[in-house]
């Protein structure tokens, strides 16, 4: 292989919700009268996300999207979440905002380690999410993340992950073909068999309930990278 760009899905790849998004839903939640627990919010994001997923995969749009599109998809999902709110509107207004700025995103303790030996072996970096436009200033305002100047943005190409047009953006976006990329992330559907559909080899980062402690997993797969590079 001839690997010299590396990219890495953003959302729980590199960085996290902190609070989480149960909490953080929670907490705004009850600001506009929300009485639900935050375990039922979290049961209810689970559902309202994978919803989501699905008929972004399977609707007639085919995961086609835009600025427009993904405030709209959000919009959904918070009024599934949060039904019992006073005002939708304005519920869904500041956990829109909340999760534009930087200070409720973190990075995993391992990225900044990770991404400057991939550096130091000459790899250059990418980042390729189903995000918006706020993904921008939240990489901005993260140390490890703020010198990666290629993001490939799902709402900003017109496609999400994982279909075969995103990964076509990508690619010339970032100006390589298929078997210079390496595709990192922890979904298997968006990220590894996305990637693959476009003939680009994918890693998957093992970050779920269950699995080895996050550094460990993400130390793993670079391991796995070595043997692939």
């Amino acid at each position: 292989m001839s690997v010299r760009r590396v990219v890495f899905d953003a959302v729980g790849t590199l960085i996290f919700a902190r609070p989480d998004v149960a909490t953080a839903y929670h907490s705004i939640g009850r600001r506009h009268g929300s009485r639900l627990s935050r375990e039922q919010i979290a049961a209810n994001f689970r559902k309202a996300f994978r919803e989501a997923e699905n008929r972004d995969r399977t609707g007639e749009g085919s995961c086609r999207t835009s600025e427009a599109a993904e405030e709209d998809r959000w919009r959904r999902i918070v009024a599934d979440v949060l039904p019992d709110v006073s005002s939708h509107e304005e519920c869904f207004a500041e956990l829109f905002e909340h999760f534009g700025l930087t200070e409720s995103w973190a990075c995993f303790e391992e990225v900044q380690l990770a991404l400057d030996q991939l550096r130091i072996r000459g790899f250059e970096l990418a980042i390729a999410s189903n995000f918006d436009t706020r993904l921008h200033p939240v990489c901005d305002g993260l140390a490890p993340l703020a010198e990666i100047r290629q993001r490939v943005v799902s709402s900003e190409v017109g496609f999400r992950k994982p279909s075969r047009s995103f990964y076509d953006a990508l690619l010339d976006e970032i100006g390589a073909a298929p078997d210079e990329v390496l595709m990192v992330g922890d979904d298997l559907e968006n990220d590894v068999r996305g990637a693959e559909s476009a003939g680009i080899r994918a890693v998957l980062i093992h970050r779920r309930e269950g699995s080895p402690p996050a550094g460990v997993a993400f130390v793993k797969s670079l391991l796995e990278l070595e043997t692939v590079l």
